[in-house]
């Protein structure tokens, strides 16, 4: 029996393909663009958290009038449409609040259909930051709003979007494991955003972070 979370999502994916006439809509289309997805977008006003003149997403702010988008940790401009994607189907999110209980994203409601949305390999990238300059990759991560929490040798809640929650948990090396990353979800993330782009967070994040260190 389909999940119906996967199944809503699964939804406004067909919708966005019959609303350009094209046969499949995916991250990758050239349709993401402010043009396209404004009006989706500016719904988001004071709702879900985010106010009504911009929303910020790892350290980008992006103006819900002109949809210009400022990079808040480099001081220059940055290009929107990589985005768009999540602002829009966040627009179009179930609002069930915050679980407050951090899961992996195998765990996830209808992850079982989407197994490949995340990625390890992301991961990677943020344990080698951690390993060569823990404290130059802590202080980029608080730049990003995440607040330091009690888990394992090091830990930080991070709001990707105000209802979409990400737990990161560093565990240094010992004689027997190497150091490592964890990346948790709050089991809630999925009314707010579709698996693939819960999934992606993890390569977003790693850009992000190492843009700025």
């Amino acid at each position: 029996m389909p999940d119906d979370i996967l199944e809503y999502w699964m939804s406004r994916a067909r919708e966005l393909a019959v609303r350009f006439n094209i046969e499949q809509f995916d991250t990758s289309s050239a349709m993401w663009s402010w043009q396209n997805f404004r009006e989706d977008i500016r719904t988001l006003r004071n709702r879900l958290g985010v106010g009504d003149k911009y929303v910020d997403i790892l350290g980008l702010r992006v103006d819900l009038e002109t949809g210009e988008t400022y990079d808040l940790i480099t001081d220059k401009e940055f290009r929107t449409s990589g985005l768009m994607p999540h602002l829009y189907y966040y627009s179009k999110a179930q609002d069930k609040g915050i679980a407050k209980e951090w899961v992996k994203f195998n765990l996830l409601r209808g992850s079982w259909a989407c197994r490949f949305s995340f990625s390890e390999e992301d991961i990677k990238g943020l344990t080698s930051a951690y390993v060569e300059n823990k404290d130059k990759l802590f202080a980029a991560l608080e730049r990003f709003g995440a607040e330091r929490v009690d888990y394992g040798d090091a830990g930080f809640v991070l709001s990707f979007l105000p209802m979409v929650k990400v737990l990161l948990i560093f565990e240094d090396a010992d004689e027997e494991f190497p150091a490592s990353v964890r990346l948790l979800y709050d089991r809630n993330s999925i009314f707010y955003l579709p698996h693939e782009m819960l999934g992606n967070i993890s390569w977003l994040l790693v850009s992000r972070v190492f843009s700025v260190l």
